[in-house]
């Protein structure tokens, strides 16, 4: 459950910050999406806040040294993901939710 957590709140946290960016081709079909690209600061600090979240729940459950890199590996891939997928217009926070809900199955029946 624990990295089904972190994986969702970092892959959350860095859709938010890519959705306040003003270089990318970002989507305007989503309620979400549209919310986020309206209201930059508080899409900014959530972003922000939900990485730091992940980063701290994976340091304290695997140990700092571990914990700061699987966090800092788990951000590499959430944001090469998001960036290859984002601009194609595909990627919705049902997408996300999926996703979460996936590796939360998958976790609580092999652990």
């Amino acid at each position: 459950m624990i990295y089904s957590f972190s994986m969702f709140s970092c892959f959350s946290g860095f859709f938010m910050l890519y959705n306040t960016s003003r270089k990318a081709k970002l989507s305007t079909t989503g309620r979400f999406e549209q919310w986020l690209q309206t209201h930059p600061p508080v899409a900014k600090a959530a972003g922000l806040a939900l990485i730091v979240v992940s980063f701290v729940v994976l340091a304290v459950s695997l140990g700092i040294g571990v914990g700061i890199l699987t966090a800092l590996l788990l951000l590499m891939a959430a944001a090469s993901l998001i960036v290859m997928i984002a601009p194609l217009q595909y990627l919705k926070l049902k997408h996300i939710a999926l996703l979460a809900a996936g590796t939360i199955l998958l976790e609580t029946l092999f652990a």
